[in-house]
């Protein structure tokens, strides 16, 4: 993880909040006071959102750089967050709680090892929220990817700071993987870093809910509530109940 570490002071800047993200997962939600569950939260700048908004976060990341610029921010404040380091794979071990609501975004979920892991992280959720509860997840449309061999995603730049955010992709199918390399450039210097992650499609994420659980199951192809195209849509967004 000492990419993600090298980053962590950047993270903001790169994946600053977005205001449809917040209000959709808020929608989902309900009116708070509700719980809500961020996994791979990164510096917590959603979970800080939704605490404001007077929401019960809890927030965990893998990354304990992460997790600890989260503490610093919300340090002396009041806001109703419990922030801690955790595998998502393991979360019902290290919880005791029931939640209204799990998100996880950023495309994080595909840094799991395949569908046996994506099952296993499926079914922890469920476990985790009660009754009628609901799980967002927000993933690249790997449907997309792999139909039309993307190669790139848009690169992210904040000139405020001089950062370029490049994020390149090559699928292996040797592995049945897509390679992902990503370049930052800050304050002159160059850190980069590749990952391989699964490409998830969007049918066999449905049957791997259903395997899970979860029976209400509807997507989308944004956070403005899209319907999903797979072979257009850039992200692919589900809500799962």
């Amino acid at each position: 993880m000492g990419f993600y570490e090298d980053i962590s002071k950047y993270y903001d800047y790169i994946f600053p909040v977005g205001k449809s993200k917040v209000d959709f997962i808020g929608q989902v939600a309900g009116q708070p006071p509700k719980k809500m569950l961020d996994i791979a939260c990164g510096t917590g700048e959603y979970s800080i959102e939704f605490a404001k908004q007077g929401y019960a976060v809890t927030s965990v990341d893998l990354d304990s750089k992460m997790v600890d610029a989260l503490k610093n921010k919300i340090k002396n404040t009041s806001l109703d967050i419990n922030a801690m380091e955790g595998n998502m794979l393991e979360l019902s071990e290290k919880l005791d709680s029931k939640y209204d609501l799990a998100f996880c975004i950023g495309n994080s979920l595909v840094h799991l090892d395949g569908e046996n892991e994506i099952e296993k992280f499926l079914k922890e959720m469920k476990s985790l929220l009660v009754d009628n509860g609901s799980l967002v997840v927000q993933i690249i449309n790997y449907d997309r990817v792999l139909k039309k061999d993307v190669t790139s995603l848009p690169t992210i730049e904040n000139k405020d700071i001089g950062l370029e955010f490049k994020r390149l992709y090559s699928y292996d199918n040797k592995i049945d993987k897509v390679l992902f390399k990503t370049i930052l450039k800050v304050n002159g210097k160059e850190i980069e870093n590749e990952i391989p992650l699964y490409p998830l499609k969007s049918d066999k994420f449905i049957e791997l809910l259903e395997n899970a659980g979860f029976k209400d199951i509807k997507l989308y192809g944004d956070f403005k509530g899209s319907k999903f195209n797979k072979n257009e849509s850039y992200p692919l967004v589900i809500v799962a109940s």
